[in-house]
């Protein structure tokens, strides 16, 4: 005896309209939720809404407003600029001292021994 085999169920296609692939896309650009919290709470693929995301969003024009950067492209170049500027600041920092121990004066402070006469006659003269 043989078992019937059930035929293979079709695919639905389902059509979605703008207004609610709109809603679906804002609320992913406003970080209310992710692309898969989306997936699943609308029922819906998650590289459907990717399709959607590069059709109809607006991200792109909002990277373009940035001057070409993502956020975390901004915060990547923003952190190599600072450990850059650290660097720099630790060999000034650094020569400084250096020049300091030969002169044998202190380089960091503002010595000017002229104007420090020019305000000791002042305070001497109030």
């Amino acid at each position: 005896m043989k078992k019937k085999i059930p035929p293979a169920e079709k695919y639905k296609y389902y059509r979605y309209s703008y207004s609610f692939k709109k809603q679906v896309i804002e609320e992913i650009e406003n970080g209310q939720i992710s692309m898969n919290q989306a997936a699943k709470k609308f029922k819906i693929s998650r590289s459907t809404i990717q399709k959607w995301f590069t059709k109809m969003g607006n991200l792109d024009k909002r990277i373009r407003g940035l001057q070409g950067m993502s956020p975390r492209q901004k915060l990547r170049d923003m952190t190599a600029r600072v450990k850059r500027l650290e660097q720099e600041k630790e060999i000034l920092s650094f020569a400084i001292d250096m020049i300091s121990d030969e002169v044998g004066t202190d380089m960091l402070k503002k010595y000017l021994p002229e104007s420090q006469e020019v305000i000791r006659r002042r305070k001497k003269r109030s």
